[in-house]
């Protein structure tokens, strides 16, 4: 969502007419939905559960990927990273609270140790993905990459993804 789009920032510019300082606050209105969220998540899946919360904001974060995708001008895309950047945190924080609903100990760890390694690898990748679409296909093909992943994901959580917090141990907002 951050590193792969990186490398378009030049082409979107161009097909917007705008200023550079334009298509970076693209960047900047997703990284502030995104950490307003991330305050938020934690509190949504405690109350209403951890599957809900990933479905819900898988669902909203693959029509605001459509939306960045086809996007008309700056201020839509301005729009649409804002709605991406609300839910992107769902991923992390949410998933987290599952591994610990799920798993203790040294199982914990390892899972952890997993997804912490996804999430170190991916900022490395993403921008050379980007790259390459970008040189292949134009910079809209990052973001219609992006929606076939998340719907891929979207697919196999609503499939395999079980609710993990039971309602007896479920918070109050």
């Amino acid at each position: 969502s951050v590193d792969a789009y990186l490398p378009a920032f030049h082409d979107i510019a161009r097909d917007f007419d705008v200023a550079p300082l334009a298509v970076q606050q693209t960047l900047s209105a997703y990284l502030f939905a995104y950490a307003f969220m991330m305050l938020w998540h934690g509190a949504l899946s405690d109350a209403l559960g951890r599957r809900p919360v990933v479905l819900v904001g898988t669902g909203i974060y693959a029509v605001a990927t459509l939306g960045c995708a086809i996007a008309g001008n700056i201020e839509t895309l301005w729009l649409f990273r804002a709605l991406q950047g609300i839910c992107a945190g769902t991923g992390m924080v949410v998933g987290r609270a599952i591994v610990r609903d799920r798993f203790q100990g040294h199982e914990a760890q390892r899972v952890m140790s997993q997804i912490t390694l996804v999430f170190g690898i991916a900022p490395a990748i993403a921008p050379v993905l980007g790259g390459i679409l970008l040189n292949a296909f134009g910079w809209r093909s990052i973001f219609w990459l992006l929606l076939v992943l998340v719907v891929g994901l979207l697919i196999s959580s609503a499939r395999n993804l079980p609710e993990t917090l039971p309602v007896a141990q479920r918070q109050s907002l």
